[in-house]
Order: C-alpha cells, then sequence, then structure tokens
C-alpha cells in the first residue's frame, strides 16, 4: 500500500514538472518571437496558454500585454493589463505599464477611493485575513470563557472591529469581482440608444476605456462609464469589448 502512494505521488509530481516544462517552452517560445519582432506569433502562444491551457497567470496577461502594444494593438493592451493588475495588484512594473498605455491614449480612468483600496488586494488575501482573523477570534472568545481574564475581553472588542472591517471590504470584493461585470473598449466606438444598428447615437466611447457591462441582448451590450465627471448608459456591440473579470 506503501508503495502504491509513493508510486502515485511520484506519477503525479512528475506529471505536474512535466506540464510547468512545456508551458516553459511555449513561454520560452514568446519570448523569442517577441524579441525577433514576431509579435503576432507571441500573441498567439500567450493566447493559447489563458484560453487552452486555462493559466491565469499575472505576468503571462503582462507579456501578452506588451505584445498587443507592440503590434499597435493598443485597446488589447490594456485589457491584459487590467488582468494582469487584477491578479497582482501591487506589482510595480504591471502598474507602471498601466500607467503608460493610458498616457498613450491620452486618458486617464476615473476611480474612486474604494475601487483604488479594493483594487489593491485580491480576492484570495482578503479571505485569508478575514479567516484567519475569525480563528484567532473564536480562540480568544474561547479563552475568555474559560480564564475570564480582562486582556481577552479587550482583545475580542478589537478583533471584533477587525472583523467586521475584513468582512465589510471582503464583501465589496465579491460583488466587484462576481456583480460588477468590468470590461475595456477595444476599438473607439460610438455608443447608442438601444441594441441595434438602427438606434441613435448618443456618445462615443474611447479605445481603452474601462466601463461595466450592466446586461446583454444577443450580440449587443449595455454599458454604463464615467466621463469628466458624469456617467453615461448606452449600447455598443460586444466584440467591441473585452471582459476583465468575466
Amino acid at each position: 500500500m506503501k508503495k502504491f502512494i509513493l508510486g502515485v505521488f511520484i506519477f503525479a509530481y512528475a506529471g505536474f514538472c512535466f506540464a510547468v516544462n512545456t508551458y516553459r517552452a511555449q513561454i520560452d517560445n514568446a519570448e523569442r518571437n517577441f524579441k525577433e519582432g514576431k509579435f503576432s506569433k507571441s500573441i498567439e502562444i500567450y493566447e493559447s496558454l489563458i484560453k487552452v491551457e486555462k493559466i491565469e497567470d499575472p505576468y503571462i496577461y503582462y507579456n501578452l500585454s506588451n505584445a498587443y502594444y507592440r503590434n499597435g494593438d493598443v485597446g488589447k493592451a490594456i485589457l491584459n493589463i487590467e488582468r494582469a493588475l487584477r491578479l497582482a495588484p501591487r506589482d510595480k512594473e504591471i502598474k507602471n505599464n498601466m500607467q503608460f498605455l493610458y498616457s498613450v491614449i491620452g486618458h486617464n480612468q476615473e476611480r474612486t477611493i474604494k475601487d483604488i483600496f479594493l483594487k489593491h488586494f485580491t480576492l484570495n488575501e482578503i479571505t485569508i485575513v478575514t479567516s484567519v482573523l475569525l480563528i484567532f477570534f473564536l480562540c480568544i472568545v474561547s479563552l475568555f470563557i474559560i480564564k475570564k481574564l480582562p486582556i481577552f475581553k479587550h482583545l475580542i472588542v478589537v478583533l471584533t472591529l477587525f472583523l467586521f472591517l475584513c468582512a465589510f471590504a471582503l464583501s465589496l470584493k465579491g460583488c466587484q469581482e462576481f456583480m460588477l461585470k468590468e470590461a475595456v473598449v477595444l476599438y473607439s466606438v460610438n455608443v447608442r440608444s438601444g441594441p441595434g444598428e438602427n438606434n441613435p447615437e448618443i456618445s462615443t466611447v474611447p479605445e481603452g476605456k474601462l466601463v461595466n457591462i450592466i446586461f446583454r441582448s444577443g450580440d449587443w451590450v449595455n454599458i454604463k462609464f464615467k466621463s469628466s465627471g458624469k456617467s453615461f448608459a448606452g449600447w455598443i456591440r460586444a466584440n467591441d469589448i473585452g471582459s476583465v473579470n468575466e
């Protein structure tokens, strides 16, 4: 039995190493094509790693963003740097590239203080901190019940406050990740009053603009975005945007 378990472990580990080496070879190939100026081929490899192999790595998105930019597709470059930032929100290189790309198209994203705070942490990080605090809180409550020491009572009050703040942040982050569908406009497009070419144009949304998807209707999406401090809503074609967190 022990030999069987050891064999399964070795087989699983070997499979993992093989997968890592396979992906490493593909990444090396993509990087080589990028250096040789074959940006379309580099994009193809990175897109395959994301869509086919289902790899969620911020630096894959970062490299893909660079390849799209060098290939002249700024909208998709911004889309992928936003995806990278969602996975590694405090990475300086990713943040610097994002600022550079927005400067290229000549506009900055308007974010609230809440958005800035929540985008500084990942959902996993907030979940882990909240879980650890909850476990620590339960341990302190148990000790207070047993020992009745005043210090435990004070700790309970402090932990309750921090636990409430973390739980509140967790709920906001969860809503931001699962309820608020963010997308990047890939090309400068006209916003219409309804889902269809026959509806009048009411505004224009520039390339690289971060918008919220309200709902979809066939090949059209209803979006909401801010410009000059004002909120706008309207319809654009679904293939004119790329989802950040769907």
